[in-house]
């Protein structure tokens, strides 16, 4: 049957009561509360007694007495005297409230921590992530917890930071993906590894940083080895003796689920092996296509964007792999993310992270500011089966930056960059500009340059002339005046030109505003 530890139950009663206790031994667990009077008879020492009858503590009892005690008394009244063969084994509760409403408040305590044990069972039993597991097995630790394997590379973290995390340990965590070993003082390195292969469930330390915050470290273990642990700093709140039990409860939560997600990491790199062939160009029949993502429960045809953040470092080793991997899911949990070519590829459908989404900016801003990495979007594709092109477009942009780099480059945004990037790399641009188009431009007269805007307005519009002049905000007479002027300087007739020259004198407009 579950208990709940003592130290829990003392963190747990609410700020309106005054407490006074004397306990030094935090290893006793009770099933549930009841109340005690001295008509009781049955006694269980694994349930918590609550009284109001002081006097309970002096009598001769002609059966077992309870195990552990909670006594109720008025605020100023006569000091409570407890034996010592009590003092380690009551609870004092100083308050004004009617007995059977405190009573009701240490079941609310059992209840509340039962539904919390209850839930993160169910989410094992029904295969949850580990992820979701663990954020919602977190809610009652006052600081956040990180997960990390046997390497110290941070696979996961949840929790608040209510105070400023700034020259602390979890800067570095959260910003480069796992435990900087020049954090730790050697010796508490070596510490730490040999209590975690002694099998130890709880290890306290210091580390450099600011030796006023300490640290927690929880191996983990599956099937008696040790697979990773989880750590915590006290940023948030001191560390109390719930605390560490709690954090041990959460430990045995991931162990009990991480059988599921051992095994999902053994089929990561079969998937991998697919998705570089298709980077890589290679044809991939539609069975395999279907197969590959009839077990992610996605289609061929829909909508995605490839994501490319090549990676700061000139040689990346495996740990910072993938800690960027970690913390990449983090905001794209439903994308296929993989290392390739020195970046950290993620493809994902625009149905789970729309890069035109303000939130989903935002997200990935702070992600990229935090972990000091730029990101180049595809435009959108329809087949999963076209990462190569959509891959193309990533390193095009990455070749051919902005003179400014910014740290989100899309493809629908950059693409005319990239093509007078490579034009110029052929020949100097003006040399792709029709001459008079060119000319017009560079006289500087704001007349000319009005012409050359109004024809580009006009190619885009498909040579519409009441949309031209509705997107410019001019009389239609206006502009076709307009036209008939730049018809007579460029001495052709607008309404009669095939595509090539189309094309030409847009292009011809979009190189000289460029310039």
């Amino acid at each position: 049957m579950k208990s709940m530890n003592i130290s829990i139950i003392l963190d747990w009663i609410p700020d309106r009561y005054r407490v006074y206790h004397n306990i030094t031994n935090f290893g006793q667990s009770f099933h549930h509360v009841r109340m005690l009077d001295d008509l009781s008879e049955k006694m269980d020492e694994y349930f918590l007694y609550l009284t109001k009858e002081a006097s309970l503590f002096d009598m001769e009892w002609s059966i077992r007495q309870p195990l552990f005690m909670v006594l109720c008394v008025k605020p100023g009244s006569k000091e409570v005297q407890i034996s010592p063969s009590w003092s380690e084994h009551v609870i004092i509760l100083y308050t004004d409230e009617p007995f059977h409403k405190v009573f009701g408040t240490f079941l609310d305590i059992f209840d509340q921590y039962y539904t919390w044990y209850d839930q993160c069972m169910k989410m094992i039993i029904e295969n949850k992530e580990i992820s979701e597991i663990l954020d919602y097995a977190a809610i009652f630790l006052c600081n956040p917890i990180a997960l990390f394997d046997p390497t110290g590379k941070l696979l996961y973290y949840t929790g608040k930071f209510q105070e400023e995390i700034q020259g602390t340990l979890w800067e570095e965590v959260i910003n480069f993906g796992f435990t900087p070993t020049e954090s730790i003082y050697p010796d508490e390195h070596r510490r730490i590894m040999q209590e975690i292969h002694s099998g130890n469930p709880l290890i306290p330390s210091t580390f450099r940083q600011n030796p006023a915050y300490h640290s927690l470290t929880a191996p983990l273990y599956f099937e008696g080895k040790n697979f990773g642990a989880f750590g915590t700093t006290d940023v948030n709140g001191p560390f109390t003796e719930a605390q560490k039990v709690l954090i041990l409860e959460v430990a045995y939560f991931t162990e009990l689920a991480m059988n599921r997600q051992l095994q999902a990491s053994i089929l990561q790199d079969e998937e991998n092996y697919y998705v570089i062939r298709l980077l890589q160009g290679y044809p991939a029949d539609e069975l395999s296509t279907s197969y590959y993502l009839k077990g992610r429960n996605y289609i061929n045809e829909d909508t995605w964007y490839l994501y490319q953040f090549p990676l700061p470092e000139s040689d990346a080793s495996d740990t910072r792999q993938s800690a960027y991997i970690h913390q990449i899911k983090r905001i794209l949990p439903q994308a296929v993310v993989l290392y390739f070519e020195h970046s950290v590829i993620a493809v994902c459908r625009i149905r789970d992270f729309d890069p035109a989404h303000e939130k989903s900016l935002v997200k990935l801003e702070e992600l990229l500011k935090r972990s000091f990495l730029n990101v180049y979007i595809s435009a959108c594709f329809f087949k999963f089966t076209d990462l190569s092109i959509a891959y193309g477009q990533c390193k095009l942009m990455k070749a051919y930056p902005f003179g400014r780099q910014k740290r989100i480059q899309r493809f629908d945004e950059s693409f005319p960059h990239v093509l007078y990037a490579i034009l110029k790399e052929k020949n100097a641009l003006p040399g792709f500009c029709h001459p008079v188009i060119l000319s017009l431009w560079q006289s500087h007269g704001e007349q000319n340059i009005t012409l050359i805007h109004n024809l580009k307005c006009y190619l885009i519009n498909g040579r519409n002339i009441a949309e031209t002049a509705r997107s410019l905000h001019l009389h239609r007479n206006t502009f076709i005046y307009r036209l008939r002027k730049i018809e007579d300087c460029l001495h052709i007739s607008l309404d009669n030109l095939d595509e090539n020259m189309l094309l030409y004198l847009l292009i011809s407009c979009f190189i000289c505003e460029t310039l």
